[in-house]
């Protein structure tokens, strides 16, 4: 299920494109979202080596599901699923702490650490990229200026201008 309709896209961008095939647009725009960030509805990373005390994640997060630690050799390590006694999450949601006084002491993370956690709230965010990268696609005729009396034409990269319209996804978390 889209988190955008194709009503909100059409509210936003002007084209008689078919609601089915705006609905594939706004599919593979989302596609690219959850690539470049992760799903929208739960996100898993690994961290290896660690070794250390603050773990940062890639997109802010709103909770934490699980954390599961593995200490000792690497060879035969010991699998430990952590309480929530044991990491305490930044207000921003981007830093996961390694407390020392929890349920399973520890000053520091083991050697390979994999976090599940919820994304925190960015349903609105998401939506402008959609939109953002959609208007690109519906107008996107292979030139970043045209003119008409003696032709003349300046083309645009397209994965360029992609990425750009992506990268506001970091940006936005940033605090």
């Amino acid at each position: 299920m889209s988190t955008l309709s194709t009503a909100e896209l059409e509210a936003q961008i002007e084209t008689d494109l078919s609601d089915t095939a705006l609905q594939q647009i706004i599919d593979a725009c989302e596609r690219d979202i959850d690539d470049y960030v992760g799903p929208a509805t739960g996100h898993i990373v690994e961290f290896e080596p660690v070794m250390q005390t603050v773990l940062m994640l890639p997109v802010p997060a709103a909770s934490i599901t699980s954390i599961v630690e593995y200490t000792d050799a690497q060879s035969d390590p010991t699998k430990t699923t952590l309480s929530a006694d044991d990491y305490e999450l930044s207000d921003d949601g981007r830093e996961i702490r390694r407390l020392s006084d929890g349920t399973n002491e520890r000053s520091t993370w083991g050697f390979h650490v994999v976090v599940t956690y919820a994304h925190a709230a960015d349903t609105d965010r998401r939506k402008q990229v959609a939109i953002e990268l959609a208007r690109l696609e519906i107008t996107h005729s292979g030139y970043s200026r045209e003119t008409v009396g003696d032709w003349s034409a300046s083309t645009v990269d397209l994965d360029t201008e992609r990425k750009k319209i992506l990268r506001r996804l970091n940006q936005s978390h940033v605090a």
